[in-house]
């Protein structure tokens, strides 16, 4: 049976994660990188940020499963087109 000493247990525990998961997200910003982060929460739910070179969250979504496929493909799209359009735009810059 469940009680508040278990849920005292998951808070310390989902605290600990998540302190992780901002630490590496981090030092990604840092690195100027771009990322989309997917939590996958149970069987049947995933929340969704797309996070920017500049540490600004762009997207959150909370999605089913059933739309996960095609969201992840999405949100890799356009972290791509992101990171081409930005060397593209360094290039041009070097060439002037």
């Amino acid at each position: 049976m469940s009680g508040k000493k278990a849920v005292d247990k998951v808070s310390k525990g989902l605290t600990s994660l998540i302190d992780e998961f901002s630490s590496a997200v981090k030092e990604m910003v840092n690195a100027g990188e771009e990322t989309v982060i997917h939590l996958a929460v149970g069987s049947s739910r995933v929340i969704k940020a797309a996070v920017d070179a500049t540490g600004e969250v762009t997207k959150i979504t909370v999605e089913t499963a059933s739309n996960v496929v095609g969201s992840v493909t999405d949100g890799v799209k356009r972290t791509v087109s992101s990171k081409a359009r930005q060397t593209k735009n360094n290039e041009n810059n070097e060439e002037e």
